[in-house]
């Protein structure tokens, strides 16, 4: 299987996915159903994540999968991350995914110290038994890959990574007349190139920066200022940008890397972001926009897609503009 954005990860066996889902949350899952779907070219389509223990389980497993239904996919993968309860909610999914029409390619049940595939069907003989010892994270090729492709690495929790994206510190946002619209965006040009060389923010840029944000214009180019290659690094630059961002400044960067953090693949950042988005402004257009295209399970490869129409038409008009 090729993750979305990733071509050169190949993931060849049930240890392999197992080390890319912290990767794909942004953290090391508990208590949790991690679905994936793939597409007919078995690249990943869609990640979600399920709380194992439901009170309503038929219900909730046929909204989960009901969400998958009117995606280009032809295979379902699901893994439970447990310590023994919720496996009858992983049943019923794996009952939903077949009356769906989908094909059930893994079913993976993870403890503390192993793995086991339900589908396994004596191949490996410890599947019968005690299990398979899970992969070590931390030495791993699939961790190695991709922290060199500038993915950090994940948090503890889904608690951790929320920390994250707390405020660390208030910048001072100028409120006097804002400057033109082509100033502003070489302004965004030039942060985004010294950080692409620098991985640096200067303390100088960050209230110009965050007060640029607040024209909806430059706030879409901002979406476009990077490309295909650069996705990673302008995920770290509004991670960065948002720790700097004071109340009532947040929506415009944390709408930002919640659009880049899905494109690369990153779902439970993208959420997480999407919160911070919604708290600080919960009537803003951009955010409420990408819940419902979040929700309907857009794939990844749209928002790369969206992200070049709009970088055309941005262009022009920064250009007109100027």
């Amino acid at each position: 299987m090729t993750p979305h954005n990733s071509s050169a990860l190949i993931l060849d066996t049930p240890q392999d996915l197992l080390l890319t889902i912290p990767f794909l949350l942004g953290f090391h899952p508990q208590d949790s159903l991690i679905v994936l779907s793939l597409t007919s070219e078995r690249r990943l389509a869609r990640v979600m994540r399920a709380e194992l223990a439901v009170l309503h389980e038929r219900d909730s497993a046929r909204e989960l999968i009901g969400a998958l239904a009117w995606q280009n996919i032809e295979g379902v993968m699901l893994v439970a991350y447990t310590n023994g309860a919720g496996l009858s909610f992983l049943e019923i999914c794996e009952n939903e995914i077949r009356s769906a029409g989908f094909s059930l390619m893994e079913s993976i049940v993870v403890t503390e110290t192993d793995w086991i595939s339900r589908l396994c069907e004596g191949e490996c003989g410890s599947c019968q038994h005690q299990g398979n010892p899970l992969p070590d994270f931390e030495s791993s090729r699939i961790a190695a890959e991709h922290v060199i492709r500038g993915h950090v690495m994940p948090c503890a929790s889904e608690h951790d990574l929320a920390a994250t994206l707390a405020q660390v510190g208030g910048a001072s946002v100028p409120t006097d007349e804002r400057p033109a619209l082509p100033v502003a965006a070489a302004h965004l040009r030039s942060v985004w190139e010294r950080w692409q060389a620098t991985r640096a923010l200067l303390p100088s840029d960050v209230g110009p920066t965050l007060a640029a944000l607040e024209n909806l214009a430059l706030r879409d180019y901002a979406i476009t200022i990077h490309s295909n290659e650069q996705l990673t690094a302008a995920v770290e630059l509004w991670r960065t940008l948002l720790a700097h961002a004071p109340c009532g400044y947040r929506a415009p960067v944390a709408c930002l890397l919640s659009a880049t953090s899905y494109e690369a693949g990153e779902g439970g950042l993208a959420r997480l972001a999407l919160d911070e988005a919604i708290k600080d402004d919960p009537a803003y257009s951009l955010a409420r926009l990408l819940n419902r295209v979040m929700e309907a399970g857009w794939p990844p490869e749209a928002f790369t897609r969206m992200r070049h129409e709009l970088a055309e038409k941005l262009e022009a008009l920064v250009e007109v503009a100027a």
